[in-house]
């Protein structure tokens, strides 16, 4: 019966001229309405004697909910309930509104009063207590889980954000968070365990956190998929939207819940439209990183669709209906995460470009000094000066460099794979070790490796387990490197150097020697597999003279190793420079 003026009262509604409807649907939705509506139907105690049953209203936001039990002519109990009250006056401490009713033998009438400011939904439940609590201890398991996963990525969320101060972990962490507790307050948990004497702000959290949840979710699009770069109209938009949802974050202080939470569900909507159309158009325009959040937003839509179906009346209210945003916000958690990972790969694919571009801007900044000082050897006083002017442009362009060095030099010193130096890093060194051994008539030594038949490893058991072969061999050598100056780097590939300060031929083939028996005995536990490797050095000493340049070194050092691929492999092969003996 619906009771549009709400002045109906129990005595009135329990006339027998009263009219009343049939309930067409198992679980009655009315949508957001301002009328009262009552609800009667009949219990049938068939046993002889009294029955304890358990009526449960499983929507914690009803303003208002009277309950009156009647056999024959005579109220038995009568409940007043609802969020307006505080919660230690409920009957049943519990999220939802539990009625206790002891059934007479025979016919039962039950009569409920439900009015409210928001939707009104009635999909009552009767329970016997003990199959009740059973039913409540597996609901609150399953809440528990996907509440304590949204819990989990906040909290460790949040300790990225403080190591990396990333603005997009922080919106998204408040995204997150404000979802949360409005999942929280639509399901009436907040009210049983945080808040239970704060009846005013209990009324208003649901919109509340809706907004904020809008406002929050706004800010991490515009941030994480870069809009004001990308389309300023796109960006204003979503500003927009980010406003617009700020701005009724504050009124929903002070405006009436029925208009704040009708205006939440309405921008909900566009605001999830927006996120996922905007992601698909930067998928679209060459953004991979976009992909998963594009499916993410996907989820979030079907289950905000489903849930403002479910509270404007479209559909039945079942625990799937009630739950489906908290199932999408789940699996948006999950494919952010992946969005992440996708979004690091393209800036690690970004530093290698700029990388490339630095190296070949130092090709460039070598060759033209070569040029220069040629030049300055053959030429008159005339082209004196316009070497001077060349001069001046290369010092130009190696300003530039010097700069692009110092923001890639970071990245650009360190091997990714094995975590030692990479090979920028060592010809860095050996040109810096090779100039000062010829000014001090120190000895230099260089020790090239390559990995026996490494190509076979990776074909047999897979580039990952070559990978991990890589990783032990650079582990293996560090503690064989440690005195200060020494560097140990790995070339490329397979192949790995080590640079040795005053260091004369006799002791470097020895430390040679010493590496490659403990590569031979190192076993590597890949998968349950041992797996065994074997190594070919090449050792190159001497004191560098005027003539005498890096490469030579290098390049000594690399026949040597050739020598000992071709003597059989696992061996060692050295030379002194510009001598003969190995």
């Amino acid at each position: 019966m619906t009771d549009s003026s709400k002045t109906l009262t129990f005595d009135q509604v329990t006339n027998p001229a009263t009219l009343w409807q049939p309930i067409k649907r198992a679980s009655p939705n009315f949508g957001f309405t301002s009328d009262a509506h009552w609800f009667r139907f009949q219990i049938d105690n068939l046993t002889g004697h009294e029955l304890t049953r358990l009526i449960e209203l499983p929507i914690p936001f009803i303003d208002e909910v009277n309950f009156y039990h009647v056999v024959g002519e005579q109220l038995l109990t009568t409940y007043r309930l609802g969020d307006e009250k505080p919660f230690a006056e409920r009957v049943v401490k519990h999220q939802n509104f539990i009625m206790p009713v002891k059934l007479a033998p025979g016919p039962n009438q039950i009569y409920i009063r439900l009015a409210s400011t928001g939707t009104i939904e009635a999909p009552f439940l009767i329970w016997d207590p003990e199959k009740f609590h059973e039913a409540n201890r597996d609901g609150n398991l399953v809440q528990g889980v996907l509440i304590g996963i949204l819990s989990v990525m906040v909290v460790y969320n949040l300790f990225v954000f403080v190591a990396i101060r990333d603005v997009n972990y922080l919106f998204y962490i408040l995204f997150v968070a404000s979802y949360l507790l409005f999942h929280l307050s639509l399901t009436g948990f907040t009210f049983a365990y945080v808040w239970p004497d704060s009846v005013r702000w209990n009324s208003i959290a649901i919109s509340t956190f809706t907004a904020s949840t809008g406002l929050f979710a706004c800010l991490f699009t515009n941030s994480f998929l870069k809009l004001k770069e990308f389309s300023r109209p796109a960006w204003a938009w979503v500003s927009f939207l980010a406003v617009s949802c700020g701005v009724l974050t504050a009124l929903t202080f002070v405006l009436p819940y029925s208009l704040t939470v009708r205006l939440g569900a309405a921008l909900t909507m566009p605001v999830a439209l927006t996120a996922l159309v905007l992601g698909y158009w930067r998928w679209w325009r060459g953004a991979g990183f976009a992909r998963f959040y594009c499916l993410a937003w996907t989820s979030v839509l079907m289950g905000i669709s489903i849930l403002n179906a479910n509270k404007f009346g479209l559909i039945p209210s079942t625990p799937w209906t009630n739950n489906a945003s908290l199932v999408g916000i789940i699996l948006l958690v999950v494919l952010l995460s992946l969005t992440l990972v996708d979004r690091m790969n393209h800036d690690r694919a970004l530093r290698v470009s700029a990388q490339s571009t630095a190296l070949a801007h130092e090709r460039k900044a070598r060759a033209a000094q070569d040029a220069l000082i040629s030049l300055k050897e053959e030429s008159n006083r005339q082209l004196e000066l316009r070497v001077k002017a060349r001069t001046g442009e290369l010092n130009q362009a190696l300003d530039q460099l010097q700069t692009a060095n110092d923001r890639l030099l970071f990245l650009s010193t360190t091997d990714g794979l094995t975590q030692i130096n990479n090979r920028a890093f060592f010809d860095n060194a050996l040109a810096i070790e090779h100039r000062r051994a010829r000014r001090t008539g120190v000895w230099l030594g260089l020790i090239m490796i390559n990995v026996d038949h490494f190509k076979k490893i990776n074909d047999t058991h897979g580039h990952l387990a070559g990978d991990a072969c890589l990783q032990a061999l650079a582990k293996l050598m560090r503690p064989f490197v440690h005195r200060a100056g020494d560097v140990l780097a790995r070339y490329g590939g397979e192949e790995f150097v080590i640079l040795l300060l005053d260091s004369q031929l006799t002791s470097s083939a020895v430390l040679a020697e010493k590496f490659r028996i403990a590569v031979e005995e190192l076993q590597i536990d890949y998968e349950g597999q041992v797996l065994r490797l074997t190594a070919s050095f090449g050792v190159a000493c001497g004191v560098p003279d005027q003539q005498s340049s890096p490469q030579d070194f290098l390049a000594t050092a690399d026949k040597m190793l050739y020598l000992a691929k071709n003597d059989g492999r696992n061996c060692v092969r050295f030379s002194a420079m510009n001598s003969a003996k190995t």
